[in-house]
């Protein structure tokens, strides 16, 4: 069920993915959500919505009372369980690259025959 109760102190931490430049940011399929706006800011949990949109739970997630280094653009936010970390828990370290898994495409290789199709 819930991982979170009324009242627990949390962090925004939205997933994390890396850009066309290689930058590891926000990850690009959630960058310009509203949600991407809250990364990096804590509050508390004030309600739990357990039937949420497509049955994931929401938390609604209230700044006010917290001293943020974010510029936050409104007072609370409804969160998805995933998008939230308790406030004292460390962030989780980035995995290495992989050989390669940085680079950009290199293209089509040669086909099977060697001719071209």
């Amino acid at each position: 069920m819930a991982g979170f109760a009324i009242g627990d102190a949390v962090t925004v931490r939205l997933p994390r993915g890396v850009n066309r430049r290689g930058v590891v940011g926000i990850s690009v399929l959630y960058a310009t959500s509203q949600e991407a706006k809250f990364d990096g800011a804590s509050g508390a949990v004030t309600e739990i919505n357990p039937r949420g949109p497509y049955g994931i739970p929401l938390y609604l997630v209230d700044f006010r009372a917290h001293k943020n280094k974010v510029a936050i653009p409104w007072q609370a936010q409804w969160f998805r369980e995933e998008w939230i970390a308790a406030a004292g828990s460390p962030a989780p370290a980035p995995k290495p690259a992989e050989v390669g898994e940085l680079a950009a495409a290199a293209g089509q290789a040669r086909s099977q025959s060697g001719e071209s199709s």
